[in-house]
């Protein structure tokens, strides 16, 4: 856990599997921890990107929903910030795209 609470969440998938697996083992034992670990790989959301990296960010939002959804059974604060973050990109389609192929129930968000 002291790890992962110093780093942020890796950018590349080539280095971050052991990294990624561990987080998930912990998720239950430490969830706010673990949330913020993988807020931490969204980075800027308002900024344009390539599709490879709206990709990427749908991966780690599915992780976001995850831990809210699931493991801490908060859907209110997970339907409050997926909304913000929808409303913010809603110009940019590619990655409306993404979440929506990543994320369960993105496209129901209104």
């Amino acid at each position: 856990m002291a790890i992962l609470s110093r780093s942020r969440y890796p950018l590349y998938a080539w280095d971050s599997a052991y990294e990624l697996q561990t987080a998930t083992r912990l998720e239950g034992r430490y969830p706010e921890a673990i949330l913020k670990y993988y807020l931490s790989g969204l980075g800027k959301l308002k900024a344009n990107a390539p599709r490879k990296e709206y990709t990427r960010k749908a991966q780690v939002m599915k992780r976001v929903h995850r831990v809210l959804v699931d493991v801490l059974r908060d859907a209110p604060r997970w339907r409050d910030f997926a909304i913000k973050v929808k409303q913010d990109n809603i110009k940019r389609p590619a990655f409306q795209e993404e979440l929506a192929n990543a994320v369960p129930g993105w496209q129901a968000l209104k």
